[in-house]
């Protein structure tokens, strides 16, 4: 009885298909774990390399670029906003710019090697002093690497002292005298009494101008409680008249406090009565 010889089995080529090795998948990953260590993740809104490639979003503290943002800054001093720290690995250039003009920025731009920090700090006054600080950091390198991120800090008012009150009249009364008698004078009476809270209150000050004539007087009174008078003789009766009363404490005019009217002095009694 004659034997056969035993087959020999031909070596499986390798497939590149979806059937590939263990070995094959093992270095695919690799490669990929390792592409995505050399672009790593970013605190940041939006960012991207030379290509255009997309980089994922991480938290501020693992970010390339790394961001403190401070918790809240204080209303009527200038306060930390945001530490900018480049883990980029190559110089960046930073800027901060404040979303709406609700403060003052200062230290806001620089170019940082790698590993450096730039602190960036904000003023907000007390006056209209907002909830919070909307702000946008933005970084590029010369490679074409950008970063884009937007944050926000709330904003603390509490120690904003509130605004000294400020004097203003109690009561004000503007009277018109005139009369067409012994040669037709114009004649007004200004009666007041000033509220002062502070004892900052300094004068009271009424102009009175002839319209038609362009003549121009003034009397002052440094009383809290005075009357002002204002004649003019020489056919003047009739005439139009503006009349501005002024009140001042020792910072200046107290501008809400102004009154002005205008009126014919013919006599005709109550021109203004605040009360």
């Amino acid at each position: 009885m004659t034997r056969r010889p035993p087959r020999r089995r031909r070596p499986r080529a390798a497939s590149a298909g979806p059937r590939g090795t263990r070995r094959g998948f093992l270095a695919a990953g690799a490669a990929l774990v390792g592409l995505g260590a050399a672009r790593g993740s970013g605190a940041y809104t939006a960012a991207s390399l030379g290509r255009g490639s997309a980089l994922p979003v991480a938290s501020d503290a693992a970010g390339v670029l790394g961001l403190d943002v401070a918790p809240s800054v204080a209303a009527g001093a200038e306060s930390r906003l945001v530490t900018v720290t480049n883990r980029v690995g190559r110089p960046v250039a930073v800027t901060a710019t404040l979303a709406e003009p609700v403060g003052t920025l200062s230290n806001d731009a620089g170019t940082l090697a790698s590993g450096d920090s730039l602190v960036v700090a904000v003023e907000v006054s007390c006056d209209d002093a907002p909830a919070a600080v909307t702000f946008t950091v933005e970084a590029t390198a010369a490679d074409g690497f950008s970063a884009v991120a937007t944050r926000r800090a709330s904003v603390d008012a509490a120690g904003c002292a509130p605004p000294a009150a400020r004097p203003s009249f109690a009561a004000l009364e503007i009277v018109d005298t005139s009369t067409s008698r012994r040669g037709g004078r114009a004649r007004y009476d200004v009666g007041y009494v000033v509220d002062d809270p502070d004892g900052s209150f300094d004068r009271v000050e009424v102009t009175f101008t002839n319209r038609g004539r362009s003549e121009t007087e003034t009397a002052a009174s440094a009383a809290a409680v005075d009357t002002l008078s204002f004649e003019q003789p020489g056919q003047r009766f009739g005439d139009p008249y503006r009349i501005t009363v002024r009140l001042f404490d020792a910072s200046g005019e107290v501008e809400s406090a102004r009154v002005e009217v205008t009126d014919d002095a013919d006599g005709g009694g109550v021109v203004f009565d605040s009360s």
